[in-house]
């Protein structure tokens, strides 16, 4: 992917934020050297400057007036302060991207103005991988131009899906939740193996394989899970077997469905 030469800031340098610098820099969307990153601690300040090669301090209002995009990746409750010291400062041809959990559009709007360039997403959690989903939504002012660097920007840390806000809850609850029940799928099988057998490092091999070609097969095929499972199962065979033993000892759908459900609640509270 090309290298993109403009300038950003980050407002705020926490983890997400670092997660988002690690992916533009890995897959060489950003030069470290247009990136700077405004974060109150000193020592998270270093630590960045150190690990990344960007700029970080604890007050970038003057790297603010240059930037062509300011990432703001503070807590909601933080967000009246943050736009406080962004008024003074932002540029008109500035385009604000926000990644705090929650917080729609139009607070930005009525915050710094409503003709201010906003974009919310919410960033790729694998984007360290280069897969992933990136979703994002902006308001009516950016440009062409505008429009083609963010999503230069968010193609740097994976896929990028558009769609509006009201599914942005959706999507942090079912997109960003989706890895910890493959983790803990892969966890699970892990155990599995040793229990049969294996050693942690060998299950762990298979797994991991077995994995990889799962998704490659359903990308490539276009073909549902169903489809698969039921060219596995011949009668009478070890597959089958192995499938009646897990509905057996419970429905594995329900507390999945309940777990995403609890995660899209969640994402509804802390936007309120």
């Amino acid at each position: 992917m090309k290298n993109v030469n403009k300038k950003i800031v980050f407002y705020g340098g926490g983890k997400m934020a670092e997660n988002i610098i690690r992916g533009l820099i890995k897959n060489e969307t950003m030069n470290p050297d247009n990136i700077t990153v405004g974060e109150m601690m000193q020592a998270r300040c270093s630590y960045l400057a150190d690990t990344y090669g960007v700029t970080a301090v604890t007050d970038a209002s003057e790297a603010i007036k240059e930037a062509d995009m300011v990432l703001i990746g503070v807590n909601p409750p933080q967000i009246p302060s943050v736009t406080g010291a962004l008024k003074p400062v932002l540029n008109e041809d500035t385009i604000v991207m926000s990644f705090a959990c929650g917080v729609a559009i139009k607070v930005f709007e009525n915050q710094l103005g409503s003709d201010k360039k906003v974009v919310r997403i919410v960033p790729n959690t694998l984007s360290q991988s280069g897969y992933g989903y990136s979703l994002a939504h902006s308001n009516g002012n950016l440009d062409e131009d505008d429009k083609a660097f963010v999503d230069q920007l968010l193609h740097g840390l994976g896929k990028v899906l558009y769609m509006e806000e009201s599914k942005f809850d959706s999507f942090q609850g079912y997109g960003c939740t989706g890895p910890l029940w493959i983790y803990k799928f892969v966890e699970a099988m892990i155990d599995a193996g040793i229990y049969v057998g294996f050693t942690r490092a060998e299950a762990r091999e298979l797994i991991l394989e077995n994995m990889l070609g799962t998704v490659k097969i359903l990308q490539e095929t276009g073909a549902s899970p169903t489809a698969k499972i039921e060219e596995l199962t011949s009668p009478g065979g070890v597959t089958i077997e192995a499938l009646r033993a897990l509905q057996e000892n419970g429905s594995y759908m329900r507390p999945t469905i309940a777990s995403m459900e609890a995660a899209v609640k969640k994402c509804a509270i802390v936007a309120s």
